[in-house]
């Protein structure tokens, strides 16, 4: 039986890995290609563990390795995958949390008034500020570059010992 979500991993890995090859030299216009990055990286990470969950024929779409592992147990199984990226989500080194923690930050924004609500005499904020200067929000190309390269490792070698099973 076919996995529906081993494309959606494969087009994730491949757009990222296409936006950095892409990237230009400084600016807005590396700042958004860095957040593309950030977004494709963290779309192939959800997709495969939604990947794992059909595997594993859990029926759902974990949001999270620690969901996968208790949605695993739930059915009297285990999966050393979801114990593997467990670990790794709450080692704060790790590439995994680097993701994690570039993903959460792009959705922070800049303590303007988009962040102070719509308050008395302040115009209302259709567009919402972000500061550009926040490292977690938009970490280097060097950085990315190895997060991709550390899933795409991480995924071969985990499909491969699902394969084994």
């Amino acid at each position: 039986m076919a996995n529906p979500y081993t494309g959606s991993v494969a087009a994730a890995l491949r757009k990222s890995q296409l936006l950095l090859e892409s990237a230009p030299a400084g600016g807005l216009h590396q700042a958004a290609v860095q957040d593309a990055v950030v977004l494709q990286l963290w779309l192939a990470y959800r997709a495969f563990l939604c990947e794992l969950a059909h595997q594993l024929q859990l029926g759902s779409q974990p949001e999270s390795p620690g969901q996968l592992a208790r949605d695993a147990a739930s059915r009297g199984m285990s999966s050393s995958e979801a114990a593997e990226l467990e670990a790794l989500a709450g080692d704060p080194e790790s590439w995994l949390a680097g993701i994690e923690a570039a993903w959460l930050g792009l959705w922070q924004f800049s303590g303007s008034r988009a962040s102070q609500g719509n308050g008395a005499g302040s115009p209302a904020q259709v567009i919402p500020l972000r500061d550009l200067s926040r490292q977690s929000a938009a970490p280097d190309l060097d950085a990315l570059r190895n997060w991709r390269e550390s899933m795409v490792e991480l995924i071969r070698r985990q499909r491969a010992h699902m394969e084994e099973y």
